[in-house]
């Protein structure tokens, strides 16, 4: 006969218990420079996806695909000799709107799954002495989301000895496996996905 877990209160809190309690530590002993983005960053933050991939599709879906469409149909009744009006009599002077490619290019974007103009929190960039600093603070920010399932942006200003603010710890990640690290003029930078709100 299988036994079941316990469902009570007692019972998980006593499961909470086996989780240690949430302690973040400097990792950096280099210098490290906190540099704030500048107005071109954020407004590329904003209206840029984050995956160059994002980027190429978006282009080639939502603008270049249309536009060939069109070229082609024009052509093709300009061929033909037919205007824009498929119906035969005399042409109306009012104009029809049809909102049902607003509708269509929609449920394409949507689709996705992913929203493009989802923004996230604005952090200072960190730039370090060394590469293999930066991929320390990775590592153990990876270690904090295996255990805890989310590490925050103040978790990741303590791990390189950076003051922040109260708002730092209701945004962060948990999920940093497209987070680089990146060569710099003045170092190594840690390239982060966008700090999405926690739950």
């Amino acid at each position: 006969m299988e036994e079941y877990k316990s469902n009570s209160h007692k019972s998980r809190q006593n499961q909470n218990d086996d989780i240690p309690e949430k302690r973040v530590e400097k990792v950096v002993s280099g210098s490290v420079k906190s540099k704030k983005k500048n107005g071109l960053q954020k407004i590329t933050n904003v209206f840029v996806p984050e995956d160059v991939d994002d980027v190429k599709s978006y282009i080639f879906e939502d603008i270049v695909v249309p536009a060939v469409k069109d070229i082609i149909l024009d052509a093709v009744r300009a061929f033909l000799g037919v205007s824009g009006n498929s119906r035969g009599g005399r042409s109306s002077t009012s104009s029809k709107i049809s909102y049902r490619k607003y509708y269509d290019d929609r449920d394409r974007r949507d689709s996705g799954n992913v929203s493009r103009t989802r923004t996230g929190y604005d952090y200072d960039d960190i730039i370090l002495e060394s590469r293999g600093e930066a991929e320390d603070v990775l590592e153990r920010m990876d270690e904090l989301i295996a255990t805890y399932q989310v590490v925050s942006v103040a978790d990741f200003y303590d791990l390189v000895g950076v003051s922040g603010n109260y708002t730092d710890n209701k945004y962060g990640w948990t999920d940093i496996r497209n987070a680089s690290v990146i060569r710099v003029r003045d170092g190594y930078m840690i390239k982060l996905p966008k700090a999405l709100p926690l739950n």
